[in-house]
């Protein structure tokens, strides 16, 4: 992944997690603990992306469909989880 790709995708999650916060977030520790979850999750997105080679919209060598999705489900699983 090239480092613009990182910083792209570094950047989208971290905007999920904030929109995610915002609705349903409690507390500065769980801003953090979101904000975890939305970086592995779209990271995790990504390498399966890669792993299986699925490339529904890419971005330069960003996957960004996969990507959304797993971090979306991380961040609604974490927050079952965290309930």
């Amino acid at each position: 992944m090239s480092f613009p790709s990182l910083v792209l995708a570094l950047a989208l999650a971290s905007l999920y997690s904030l929109f995610f916060f915002l609705i349903l977030g409690h507390g500065w520790l769980r801003l953090i603990f979101y904000w975890i979850v939305g970086v592995a999750g779209f990271f995790l997105g990504q390498w399966i992306a890669t792993l299986v080679g699925l490339s529904i919209f890419n971005i330069g060598d960003l996957n960004l469909v996969e990507g959304t999705v797993v971090c979306w489900v991380g961040l609604f699983a974490a927050h079952a989880w965290r309930r």
